[in-house]
């Protein structure tokens, strides 16, 4: 909205301040004609002289004007092209949404499978990842904004696939398989393509890890 808000804006400044400049240059046309124009009667004169001073400041006017709006179509041109490269470099508040809460999913559910091998309880722990796979499958339903840029949609894009794979092998996983260490492994290393794919996503968008990190 803003990118439409500031092109439309600079697209009006634009044509008034080349309407200005072509009645700016008319006007002056004007006052040139009569510059040099001379009355013998000294009341036909004194009017002429009115009429070029009034043409004269009209110009003027329409002048200050004209650049007043070729500026003001400067600034708003030149946002709306730093919105638009915002918009194709950036996430917005959606898709960093989806990425924040798959970054936190992902990082709890490799804890859970981690803590079986420290003695926790498969049959507990199949329990939380059942939870944490449903968050994470209803956090990366979601698509990349059209918005953004290309390249930028397919990273995203793999990234939340990725991401829901990763819920639904897990989910439908039972505690025998979960106390299996070969199996474990598996889920580790699915995990792994996640991450990986994540840090991918983190660089491409520039996104503060140790941000993300501080708020777990």
């Amino acid at each position: 909205m803003s990118f439409i808000g500031l092109l439309s804006s600079a697209i009006l400044f634009l044509l008034f301040g080349v309407a200005l400049i072509y009645f700016s240059i008319s006007t002056n046309k004007k006052w040139q004609k009569l510059k040099g124009r001379r009355e013998k009667n000294k009341k036909k004169q004194k009017r002429l002289q009115r009429i070029r001073r009034e043409l004269q400041q009209k110009k003027k006017k329409q002048s200050r004007i004209a650049i007043l709006f070729i500026t003001l179509f400067l600034v708003t041109a030149s946002g709306a092209v730093y919105a638009r490269y915002y918009q194709l470099t950036n996430l917005t508040a959606e898709d960093a949404d989806a990425v924040a809460k798959a970054y936190y999913l992902v990082g709890e559910m490799e804890k859970q499978i981690k803590s079986v091998e420290n003695g926790a309880s498969p049959e507990k722990t199949v329990k939380n990842l059942r939870n944490l796979s449903a968050q994470l499958a209803s956090a990366s339903v979601k698509t990349a904004s059209q918005g953004m840029s290309v390249e930028g949609q397919k990273l995203l894009n793999r990234h939340l696939s990725l991401t829901r794979n990763l819920a639904v092998n897990i989910s439908n996983q039972n505690q025998e398989a979960l106390a299996n260490p070969t199996i474990r492994e598996i889920y580790l290393k699915d995990i792994d393509k996640v991450t990986t794919s994540e840090q991918k996503v983190f660089k491409h968008f520039k996104v503060n890890e140790s941000a993300l990190q501080q708020k777990k």
